[in-house]
């Protein structure tokens, strides 16, 4: 797995003594941390020939083994109890397999056998961050102080040894769930070049390691700074990693804690950005690149996690906030056009690196302060950790397609997947237009969605003519059908759009995001006009439908139809037209005959 993180400064994300605190302010580090997967035994591993130094030991740390283990039963109970369905935490164990039975390796303790997932971090390049970035951080904590219950982000300041503590915490937790860590650390680089400034550069980045380290260690981990393991030509470029610096510290327990500094030719060590960092590790332990990777092991990288001062991709539409879930495929184009120099930097680092990797896998950015968080047996999902919670669910805290109003709740974490494409067919399209429509994946969609068999004659009969959009995710993996509806036939009236069909196939429910990206393409439609003249859409619903919960929470109203069995649901806005029109949707509803037949 992939986690990477971004913070204030790594100083101030990393633990350490008050000393550190004379680092510039105004200095920012990048935090990465990347999950991945090791397959093949871990003597073979360990064999790559890197000598791991032992730790310091920390006062307090060793523990009992009873205690160990009771506080690895809590996690579980805690962190398994806090999935929002039975299916995201059998998702989560089939993807993730923790070990109940080895606690983290203490100081002086025989090497565990790895676990079968690792986590590696790095971290983000610092960038000028423009007024409107300054504003957005501002305004974030200003209108929204209460991102979490016992949370108190600090943006555009040093995150101070406590709330770097947690952080240590939340790494030292996320590989007792199955995810190693690689730690990368970073701050901006020195204003000059020459070998004074770069000295002291390096003097502050390795401090800020070191207390990376000592976070860990102070909550019972394993890890050390590993230095020597970038490399460059005289040009400066193309940085290298060194592949076993990596896999043999991890192999045995170890958390990889690694600075920005490369050596080049001339044995000289040269300051590197951090995203150049994220990318090459990404494409070493990628399987997109097994001829540029030396590692034998097949590896699985599953999350990367930026920790930025600043949060994740701030949002127009959520002004005291971010995207709650980007679809890159999809929403970059748009948003690139959007951003500052800071926020764009995260946006194509995380698209570059994301398009390397499988489709499961995801990015985070989100804040060092919720980062440290722990609160993994409170009730509401906005005062989880972000981290752990992704990890359980591969969701974000809070649903991408559900209304944005005034009083929904703000969000300094974004979750990021490459994700799938989206193809829209406009109103007037045939579903038996070859040309455009895939009729008998949209069937098998259909049926494997609903468990039911389709009737396409009959289905075809009553839609083919009268196609408001069709809206397709990937391959033929979710999919919207809308039509237009007139009140009693009569097309001399104004028409309903009428959502007819909203399926996604049953290995991509409650995972990836596919019907939050289906659904909210749709209901974007009615304000970019694709549904021309349409003031929101209406749909049904079985009562016993186990959907209704999720179609409640972003439906604007709901209304049982007296001896039909359905349900209603519509998203017009306006509460006038709601009234006016209520009748004429609720008779649509009661007269469509189904075209699904129970087998």
């Amino acid at each position: 797995m992939k986690f990477v993180s971004r913070t204030a400064r790594i100083h101030s994300l990393l633990l350490g003594n008050s000393s550190s605190t004379s680092l510039n302010s105004s200095v920012r580090a990048r935090f990465l941390a990347t999950g991945l997967q090791l397959c093949q035994s871990p003597e073979r591993l360990a064999g790559a020939g890197i000598a791991v130094t032992t730790t310091t030991s920390q006062p307090g740390a060793p523990g009992s083994r009873s205690q160990t283990a009771e506080e690895n039963r809590d996690l579980y109970l805690s962190v398994l109890s806090s999935t929002s369905t039975k299916r995201e935490a059998r998702a989560y164990l089939q993807r993730f397999t923790p070990s109940l039975a080895v606690s983290p390796t203490q100081p002086g303790a025989p090497s565990p056998a790895p676990p079968p997932k690792l986590v590696k971090q790095s971290p983000l390049a610092s960038s000028d961050i423009k007024a409107r970035g300054l504003t957005y951080a501002q305004e974030s904590l200003e209108s929204n102080s209460t991102v979490g219950p016992g949370i108190a982000p600090a943006l555009l300041v040093h995150t101070d040894d406590a709330t770097l503590k947690g952080v240590g915490r939340t790494i030292c937790q996320l590989q007792r769930l199955g995810l190693f860590t690689i730690v990368v650390v970073d701050e901006e680089l020195p204003s000059a070049n020459g070998s004074e400034a770069i000295a002291e550069w390096r003097a502050d980045i390795e401090n800020q390691a070191d207390r990376v380290v000592l976070a860990i260690e102070m909550e019972r981990g394993q890890a050390r700074r590993v230095d020597g393991t970038l490399t460059v030509d005289l040009e400066g470029s193309p940085l290298k990693v060194a592949p076993n610096h990596i896999t043999t510290p991890l192999s045995r327990g170890v958390i990889p804690v690694l600075y920005p500094m490369a050596y080049n030719s001339n044995q000289c060590l040269v300051p590197a950005t951090a995203n150049k960092v994220v990318l090459e590790l990404t494409k070493l332990l990628s399987a997109h690149y097994p001829q540029s990777s030396p590692i034998d092991q097949p590896i699985s990288l599953d999350r990367i996690i930026f920790l930025d001062p600043l949060g994740g991709i701030p949002s127009i539409d959520r002004p005291s906030g971010a995207h709650v879930f980007i679809n890159l495929e999809q929403e970059y184009n748009d948003l690139k056009n959007q951003l500052n120099d800071h926020h764009l930097s995260n946006l194509s680092t995380l698209r570059e690196a994301l398009s390397l990797l499988p489709p499961t896998s995801s990015g985070v950015i989100t804040t060092s302060t919720l980062a440290a968080a722990h609160n993994l047996n409170s009730t509401s999902k906005h005062s989880k950790n972000p981290l752990i919670y992704n990890l359980l669910t591969d969701k974000p805290l809070i649903s991408s397609s559900l209304p944005v109003q005034s009083s929904s709740p703000a969000t300094l974490t974004t979750l990021l997947k490459h994700g799938i494409p989206i193809t829209t067919h406009p109103s007037h399209t045939k579903l038996t237009d070859a040309s455009k429509i895939n009729l008998a994946k949209l069937t098998l969609l259909i049926e494997d969605s609903f468990g039911k068999r389709l009737d396409l004659e009959h289905y075809l009969s009553r839609t083919n003519d009268n196609i408001a959009a069709v809206i397709v995710a990937g391959d033929y993996e979710g999919a919207a059908i809308v039509t237009w509806e007139y009140p009693s036939e009569d097309k001399t009236k104004q028409r309903v759009c009428y959502l007819d069909k909203f399926a996604v196939l049953k290995r991509s429910q409650g995972t990836g995001g596919v019907a939050d990206v289906v659904f909210k393409a749709m209901v974007e439609g009615v304000r970019n006009g694709l549904f021309e003249g349409t003031e929101g859409i209406v749909w049904r619903s079985r009562r016993w439908n186990p959907v209704n919960k999720w179609y409640f929470e972003r439906a604007k109203g709901t209304y049982k139809i007296p001896g039909s069995g359905w349900t209603m649901f519509w998203t017009t806005q306006d509460a006038e037209v709601s009234e006016r029109r209520f009748g004429e949707y609720a008779e649509i509803c009661a007269r469509i005959e189904p075209s699904l037949v129970d087998e």
